[in-house]
């Protein structure tokens, strides 16, 4: 009789093993599952920018990019020595700068 109640004692536990780790699977799969939905958030997010990103026309950048290889020589000598070139990339850098220091919060520098 005592082997009976021994076997029924263990053949109980082993099925509330059995409950306990269908218990973490299911915590476990409802991890997975928010970090896949939080991909495919974001994947669905950049996917829209991308496409808002495609339909604007920039035909006319590049046609305007054309007009700076009718400048003359000598007026490029000039701005090369006045160094309008590397005014406009510091002008370029601080400005870049200054859009990323916006994106910070509670950092907005007098504006």
């Amino acid at each position: 009789m005592g082997a009976l109640f021994s076997m029924l004692f263990q053949k109980i536990a082993g099925l509330l093993k059995w409950i306990g780790d269908l218990f973490v699977a299911c915590f476990v799969a409802i991890w997975d599952l928010l970090k896949d939905l939080f991909c495919w958030m974001l994947d669905e997010s950049l996917k829209i920018a991308v496409s808002a990103i495609s339909t604007l026309d920039v035909s006319g950048i590049s046609s305007n990019l054309a007009v700076f290889g009718q400048i003359p020589a000598n007026v490029m000598q000039v701005m090369g020595a006045l160094g309008v070139g590397q005014a406009l990339a510091i002008i370029g850098a601080a400005l870049a700068i200054r859009f990323l220091l916006q994106l910070i919060p509670f950092v907005r520098l007098g504006s």
